[in-house]
């Protein structure tokens, strides 16, 4: 009898690896870092490492996310391995279903969303109408309130879709709404993001235009904000919150970029200006990017970033050297 049981213990586990889709991915990437502080030099060396972990079955899907970052301990030795998203995913009916931790992703006028405990997504196309409406633990969401704890104060509403042409999304918060459409028009792709806040003064927006110029892509990128608004995103312009001079509310940015290949190098050069309206200046940016693949699939990134400042103790040169590789 107990043989019947073992067997049939271990015929139901090899019954479920053979119907489980697992896979394994990651990534890791080091860092050379050396800052020019108005004369006032430092170098750092990083890493951090990624390892993601996928599990399949049926239209269910679980993601385990591990992450390793040399800058989250300043202590040798200390303890810096981080559990990121972690998210189970099915289906019921045409829904998609999504619960566990995650975070957003980035805009040219926002950071990411904050990773909180206790997400849900329910997600469904209808007639080419993509209708998500997300939610988190009461308050889980940064909005401060120390009231009774209630759901609604967490849910957004998000439809998107194609109309004439042009992608279109509109997304309703609890206490601010966000506007977005992209398209093409004459060989020029055009995006353009307002986020509508419901407090005075707190509306920012962004327009991105690109083409192609022989064979050399340009684009214009700005972004603008009311009075009590932050432009907060780390995309186009990087971490504008990080700067040696950050963005701080009522700031303006806009700026140009060119990229191209050469000898096999992916080469970009931005060029743009940061208003500084409370010292009423501009900060004017200088940044170089150039990519190369390497054997064995790394990739050798080496960036050069100019920051110059009307007050030349602001003034800071970076030169930054990434080796990373993806699995």
């Amino acid at each position: 009898m107990n043989k019947k049981i073992i067997a049939a213990a271990i015929a139901a586990t090899m019954t479920s690896v053979a119907f489980a889709d697992i896979s394994i991915t990651g990534a890791m990437k080091a860092n050379y870092k050396n800052i020019d502080n108005n004369g006032t030099v430092t170098n750092k060396v990083t890493t951090e490492a990624d390892l993601v972990v996928t599990g399949k079955t049926g239209d269910t899907e679980v993601r385990f996310e591990l992450n390793s970052d040399s800058a989250d301990s300043s202590t040798p030795g200390a303890d810096n391995l981080d559990i990121e998203d972690q998210w189970m995913a099915t289906k019921v009916g045409d829904a998609r279903i999504q619960v566990g931790t995650w975070n957003g992703s980035d805009s040219i006028i926002s950071a990411d969303a904050a990773r909180t405990t206790g997400k849900w997504m329910v997600d469904q196309t209808i007639a080419g109408v993509a209708i998500k409406v997300e939610g988190s633990n009461p308050h889980d969401s940064g909005d401060g309130s120390t009231a009774d704890p209630v759901w609604n104060g967490n849910v957004s509403y998000t439809l998107a879709g194609t109309v004439a042409g042009n992608k279109v999304s509109a997304k309703v918060e609890n206490a601010q709404n966000q506007y977005k459409i992209a398209g093409e028009y004459a060989g020029v792709n055009y995006a353009y993001h307002l986020l509508n806040a419901d407090a005075a003064n707190s509306d920012k927006s962004s327009i991105q235009l690109g083409t192609t110029i022989a064979g050399i892509g340009v684009e214009y990128v700005a972004a603008q904000a009311d009075s009590s608004a932050t432009i907060t995103g780390d995309s186009w312009f990087g971490d504008v919150t990080a700067l040696k001079t950050p963005m701080a509310s009522d700031d303006d940015i806009a700026g140009v970029g060119l990229s191209t290949n050469i000898a096999g190098n992916k080469v970009v050069a931005k060029f743009f200006s940061m208003e500084d309206k409370s010292a009423n200046k501009d900060v004017d940016h200088t940044k170089l990017i150039i990519t190369r693949p390497l054997a064995g699939g790394t990739t050798l990134e080496v960036v050069y970033h100019d920051e110059d400042n009307a007050t030349s103790s602001l003034d800071q040169e970076t030169v930054d050297i990434e080796l990373a590789v993806k699995f």
